[in-house]
Formats: C-alpha cells, sequence, structure tokens
C-alpha cells in the first residue's frame, strides 16, 4: 500500500512541478515584458513627456508635446541676444539599448546657424548638415545604457533669423532586453517552489499514514 501511494504521489507530483514552474514562468515573464513594454511604445509610459527634462540655456526655445506618444516637436532659440544658446530635451535611459528614432528639420535661417544634435551625457552629435538645404530629415539610432542621459538639442550661434526646428517620430526602445529576470519574476517562482514543496509534504504524509 505504501508503494502504491508513493508511486502515485511521484506521478502526482511531476505533473504538479511541472504546471507549477510553468505557470510560475510564464506569469513572470509576462509581467516582465509588460514592465519593459514602456520602452516600445514611443513618447510614453517612462519616456512620456512629463518624464522628459526641457532646459534653455540663453534661449527661448520651446517643446510641443500635443502629438505624443507619436511625435514632439523641439523648436531652438532666437531671442535676438546675437549670441549663442541652446535648447536641450532630456531623459534618463531605462535600459541597455539601442535609441532610434526619425527626425525632420526645418529653418528660415542657414542650418550652420541652428544645428539640430543628439545628446548623450553631455556630449553633442550634430544630425544636421551644416552645407545642406533649410529642410533636411534622416533617421539615427544611439546605443545607451541605464541611467545614460540622452535627449535631443537645437543649438543656435546667434540667436536672430529664426530658429531650427524637429520633429521627433518614431521613437522606440528599439532593441531593449523584453525578458528580464525581474524581482516579480523571482517571487513567483519563489511561491511556486514553495507551493510545490508544501503540497508534496502533505501527500508524503498521507501516503505513509496509510
Amino acid at each position: 500500500m505504501v508503494t502504491t501511494n508513493v508511486n502515485k504521489f511521484s506521478a502526482l507530483s511531476q505533473s504538479i512541478a511541472s504546471v507549477g514552474i510553468a505557470t510560475g514562468l510564464a506569469v513572470g515573464v509576462s509581467l516582465s515584458i509588460q514592465s519593459n513594454a514602456h520602452a516600445l511604445s514611443g513618447f510614453q509610459g517612462a519616456y512620456a513627456p512629463a518624464n522628459w527634462t526641457f532646459t534653455n540655456s540663453n534661449a527661448d526655445g520651446s517643446v510641443n508635446t500635443s502629438s505624443a506618444p507619436n511625435s514632439i516637436t523641439l523648436t531652438g532659440g532666437n531671442n535676438g541676444s546675437g549670441s549663442s544658446g541652446t535648447t536641450d530635451y532630456t531623459i534618463a535611459a531605462v535600459s541597455n539599448s539601442t535609441i532610434a528614432f526619425n527626425w525632420n528639420y526645418s529653418t528660415v535661417d542657414g542650418p550652420s546657424w541652428d544645428p539640430f544634435n543628439f545628446l548623450l551625457n553631455g556630449t553633442p552629435t550634430q544630425l544636421t548638415n551644416s552645407g545642406g538645404a533649410q529642410t533636411q530629415s534622416g533617421l539615427a539610432s544611439f546605443n545607451v545604457n541605464t541611467g545614460d542621459i540622452f535627449g535631443f538639442r537645437i543649438s543656435t550661434v546667434d540667436n536672430v533669423f529664426g530658429p531650427g526646428v524637429v520633429t521627433i517620430s518614431n521613437f522606440p526602445d528599439a532593441t531593449a532586453v523584453p525578458f528580464d529576470v525581474s524581482p516579480t519574476t523571482g517571487l513567483l517562482m519563489l511561491g511556486g517552489i514553495y507551493g510545490f514543496n508544501h503540497i508534496r509534504n502533505s501527500r508524503k504524509l498521507k501516503g505513509f499514514s496509510k
């Protein structure tokens, strides 16, 4: 009788273990995917406009977020001062990933006077062609690490004769890792293991009592 009960329990326990662990992993990974969904959705979630920092330095630029999450429009300085300035829109990266986006730029001044830049930890990389047309566009991508401060800048050399204007669209966190071992995942797995051990011990005691 004991041997029969133990064998029955062994088959049952393996089934419970498989279902429990599979369920725990599925739920954990699902929550992990959801936790990273913000990184794949444009200007929303962790990258919603409210989480960005807008900064003018000797400039009167602006940012228009009314088209978010699809796009935002950054306008550089034109305060008439005759001296240089910058208009920045920045945020901290939420994961190790590649940030990709389309940009459409225009200016009534020459592009050499109001260039558009990508910013990474304070270092600008110019994306517009200083010798190019007053209207330009492109696709850019940059690697970032968690916590890096990245974003966009329109510089102005003289703050006169019109600002540079750029619209950023198709902005995802292009290669954010969709699966991670999050604290939630770990807790769910531990809960599944605990539940399995509890059932196993309970069944074991019942089997040996017969």
